[in-house]
C-alpha cells in the first residue's frame, strides 16, 4: 500500500474550491489561527500540518474525506488534541480540527445526551449536569470525547455503568470513501462493533449520542501520604482490602468506590507524596466508614468533601503547554506495596535526575471490575480489554525537547516493570492475535488499555483476538487506509 503524502499548495486551493459551498475554513500555515489547530496538550506531540480544516458541518468533512482519500493525502483527526502519541497530528497532511463541533444537547425525557465530535468531557459534564444527568466520561474531563469513546473509554462511573462504548447509542461518521453514516446496533451492525473500541481505524466521528444516568453527588477528592514505608504498605493493604472482591463477589464498595494510587510532586515544594484519589458515590458518612482504614493510616493532606459528578471530574486536569507522555500499563489485585515502593525509587531517582520532570506522575487506577466485566464480553465489540485486571499509567512531565527521549526511555522502563511484576504473579501479558482475555473476563492474556498512548505496542496487541475481523472490516470500510494513526489496522488482503 502506497504511504500517504502531504498535501500540496494545488491541493489545497481545490480543496478550497470544493467547500466553497460550505462554512468550513482551509487553513495554511501562514493564515491566522492556524496555530491555534495544531496546539496539542502535549507540546511533544504536536506536529506542522500542511493544512488545517476546521469544519462545521458533517458534510465540509465529507468533501475534505473524499479528496483526501482520492489523493492519498495524510489525513489526521484533532478532537480534544489530549492524544500524547501524536495520532491526531499529521506532518505535512490534512489535519480536520473538529474544535467547532462542540455542541452537547441534553433530552431529559429520553435521558439521551448528543454530543458532537469536537467536544470535551468538560463539555458534556457541565451541560448534562444542568439538567440533571451524567454518562460515563473520562477520568480528565479535558481530554476529547471522540478519541476515549472510540477507544472504549473506562471513567470514574464505570464501576456502577460501564464502559463510555456500553453507553454509546449511536454514532454518526464520515467514512473514507466521503459517506455519512448514522451507526447502532441495528444500522450498520458490524461497522457499529468496529467502532467501539476501534474507531479510529474507520472514519471521523462527528456526533455520538450516550445514554445519561441521574448526576450522583460524590464524596471525592485527594488524600495525601508521606513516602513512609511503613506508611505505604499501611496504605496500599487498606486500599486493596476495598478493591478485593468478597465471597459475594462484590468489593466493600459495591461498585461506587473508585479512585487509584499514585506517585506525585505537587508544587510549590515538589516533595514526594503517595496521593490517594477518592471517587465515592453516596455521601459522607458512608465514604468515611468505608475508607476509615486509609484516613487511619497518617495522611499529611485531605480535602474529601461532596461534589457533583461535574465537580469531581475535574479534579485530575493538567494544564496545557507542557510536554507529556503517556504509558498505559497493567496490574492486578493485590497490588504488591514492596512493588510500590519499587516503583517508587525509580520515581525519584528520574525526577531527581531530571528536576523539570517533577509533575511526573505514576498511577494506578482502582475500580470494581464487576460492571464491566458483566455488561458485555471481550467479542462483543471491538474493545479487547475487558477483564479482571486495573489500568495504571506512567505519565512524564518535563519541559525540553531535548529531553524527548530520555522522558519517553524512562516510561518505556518503568511500564516493563509493570510487565515483569505481571509475570510475577502468573499472568501473561497480551501478545498477538491470541492473546486477550476471555469472552466474559476469564483469565488469560492481559491486553493493554489502548487509550493510554502506548507509542510501542503494536494494533494486534491491543485488539488481541478481534484483529483478524477488524481487518475484514477495515478491508470493507477503509481498504486504502485513510485513518491510520493510533494502531492502524492492516485491511485483509
Amino acid at each position: 500500500m502506497a504511504p500517504k503524502r502531504a498535501i500540496t499548495p494545488e491541493d489545497i486551493t481545490t480543496l478550497r474550491d470544493l467547500l466553497s459551498s460550505t462554512e468550513a475554513k482551509i487553513l495554511s500555515p501562514d493564515d491566522e489561527g492556524y496555530s491555534d489547530t495544531i496546539l496539542r496538550w502535549s507540546r511533544a506531540a504536536e506536529k506542522p500540518a500542511g493544512a488545517s480544516l476546521v469544519p462545521t458541518s458533517s458534510e465540509a468533512i465529507s468533501i475534505a474525506v473524499k479528496f483526501a482519500t482520492s489523493k492519498g493525502i495524510d489525513v489526521a483527526v484533532k478532537g480534544g488534541g489530549h492524544s500524547t502519541a501524536g495520532a491526531s497530528s499529521t506532518d505535512g497532511g490534512l489535519l480536520i480540527d473538529l474544535s467547532s463541533m462542540r455542541k452537547v444537547t441534553v433530552n431529559y425525557n429520553s435521558k439521551t445526551i448528543t454530543v458532537q465530535g469536537g467536544a470535551t468531557w468538560g463539555d458534556v459534564d457541565t451541560e448534562a449536569d444542568n439538567h440533571g444527568l451524567a454518562t460515563v466520561g473520562g477520568t480528565v474531563n479535558d481530554t476529547g470525547v471522540g478519541g476515549l469513546t472510540l477507544g472504549g473509554g473506562f471513567g470514574w462511573l464505570s464501576g456502577v455503568h460501564g464502559l463510555v462504548i456500553d453507553n454509546l447509542i449511536s454514532c454518526e461518521m464520515v467514512l473514507a470513501d466521503g459517506t455519512i453514516k448514522r451507526i447502532n446496533s441495528t444500522d450498520e451492525p458490524d461497522l457499529f462493533w468496529a467502532i467501539r473500541g476501534a474507531g479510529q481505524n474507520f472514519g471521523v466521528a462527528t456526533e455520538f449520542t450516550f445514554q445519561g444516568h441521574d448526576s450522583p453527588q460524590m464524596y471525592t477528592g485527594m488524600i495525601m501520604f508521606p513516602p513512609v514505608p511503613e506508611i505505604v504498605r499501611k496504605v496500599v493493604d487498606a486500599w486493596n482490602t476495598l478493591f478485593t472482591r468478597g465471597e459475594d463477589g462484590q468489593t466493600k464498595g459495591h461498585g461506587k468506590l473508585m479512585g487509584g494510587l499514585a506517585w506525585i510532586k505537587p508544587p510549590p515544594t515538589h516533595d514526594a507524596l503517595l496521593m490517594v484519589l477518592v471517587n465515592f458515590i453516596g455521601t459522607e458518612e458512608e465514604g468515611n466508614k468505608i475508607l476509615a482504614p486509609i484516613l487511619e493510616a497518617g495522611p499529611v493532606f485531605s480535602n474529601l468533601s461532596m461534589k457533583s459528578y461535574a465537580e469531581a471530574n475535574r479534579l485530575l486536569q493538567a494544564p496545557i503547554g507542557g510536554r507529556a507522555s503517556m504509558k498505559g500499563v497493567a496490574f492486578e489485585i493485590p497490588l504488591r506495596a514492596d512493588f510500590v515502593l519499587e516503583t517508587f525509587e525509580q520515581y525519584q531517582k528520574f525526577t531527581t535526575d531530571i528536576p523539570e520532570a517533577a509533575g511526573t506522575v505514576i498511577m494506578w487506577e482502582m475500580m470494581d471490575a464487576t460492571k464491566v466485566v458483566s455488561i458485555a464480553g471481550n467479542d462483543e465489540a471491538g474493545f479487547a480489554n475487558r477483564g479482571w485486571h486495573m489500568n495504571g499509567v506512567v505519565m512524564p512531565f518535563w519541559s525540553d525537547k531535548a529531553k524527548d527521549a530520555a522522558c519517553r526511555q524512562w516510561a518505556r522502563d518503568m511500564a516493563d516493570k509493570f510487565r515483569e511484576e505481571l509475570i510475577r504473579d502468573g499472568v501473561e501479558p497480551g501478545r498477538g492475535v491470541e492473546g486477550g482475555v476471555g469472552k466474559r473476563g476469564d483469565h488469560g492474556a492481559v491486553m493493554l488499555y489502548g487509550n493510554y498512548d502506548q507509542y510501542d505496542e503494536k494494533s494486534r496487541d491491543i485488539f488481541g483476538f478481534n484483529y483478524p475481523r477488524l481487518q475484514e472490516l477495515k478491508a470493507k470500510y477503509d481498504p486504502t487506509n485513510t485513518f491510520n494513526k493510533l494502531f492502524p489496522i492492516d485491511p485483509q488482503k
